[in-house]
């Protein structure tokens, strides 16, 4: 019985493997936007702690080059620190 839990985990180590690489590839071909909408958050959305740092890392990178305004820069931040579980200060 273990063995079904084992076999979960490394696909879903691979799966999350997957879409890092996908993410890298589409940040150097420059292809990447980052969504401004939030995502709904049902069980079936939730994204890992470190998808969730990755898109902060993203956001911030877009900021500092001046691809969006300040008010969609916090909007952003807000929603993945909240996500987080970390206190947002307005």
């Amino acid at each position: 019985m273990g063995r079904g839990s084992e076999s979960f985990q490394k696909r879903q180590r691979e799966k999350d493997k997957r879409e890092r690489a996908a993410v890298k590839q589409a940040r150097r071909h420059g292809k990447l936007d980052f969504p401004l909408e939030a995502e709904e958050t049902s069980p079936l959305n939730v994204r890992s702690e470190a998808q969730l740092y990755e898109d902060f890392r993203l956001l911030n990178e877009k900021y500092q080059a001046g691809g969006i305004d300040e008010e969609t820069f916090e909007r952003g931040r807000d929603e993945i620190f909240e996500q987080l579980g970390l206190e947002v200060y307005s």
